[in-house]
Order: C-alpha cells, then structure tokens, then sequence
C-alpha cells in the first residue's frame, strides 16, 4: 500500500474503534461538606435568609403591586395637569415639554 492509503486506514480504523470505558461517570461537581461548625452555621444562616426573602416577597407582592398601579395613575394625573403628553408609566423624560 502506498503512504497516503495506509495513513488514511489508520486514520479510519482509528474513529471506528470503541473507546474503552470503566463504567464510571465524571462528575465536574463534588460536594464539599463543611469542615467547621461556623461553616456550617454561616451556610445554614445563607439559606434561612434567601428562604425568608422569597416568603416576604410572595406575601407583600400584590400589595407593592397596588401601590405601583395607584402611583402610575397620580403621575399619569399630574402630567394631565400639567398639559404634557400622558405616557404610559407616567413619566415624562422632556421630549414633548413645551418650550
């Protein structure tokens, strides 16, 4: 066989042949458990406050919620008063200010 055909063989054979495996997965992520008990303390304590956040924010979420509609409604008023164009947020950024 000439170079290039015998190097093109080897390359063949070389992307059909199984690669051989232990059967084992690679995990990228390892646990790494805490080694002190103000670790473990802190790493409680990050927890305990990221849940506090989210129950605050689903109790008193459709209150801030009404009190931005009623805040867009006075600003859209005021902008009424003032003879300015009503946007719909209420806030004007000058463009349509008269001169």
């Amino acid at each position: 066989m000439s170079g290039w055909i015998r190097g093109a063989w080897q390359v063949g054979k070389a992307v059909l042949k199984k690669q051989k495996t232990t059967g084992q997965t690679v995990n990228p992520f390892k646990f790494t458990p805490s080694k002190t008990e103000g670790e473990k303390q802190l790493r409680k304590l990050n927890v305990d406050l990221k849940k506090d956040t989210g129950k605050f924010k689903k109790s008193w979420g459709k209150t801030v919620e009404k009190i931005d509609e009623t805040s867009k409604q006075v600003r859209q008023a005021l902008q009424k008063l003032k003879g300015e164009k009503v946007t719909e947020s209420g806030v004007s950024k000058g463009k349509d200010i008269k001169k």
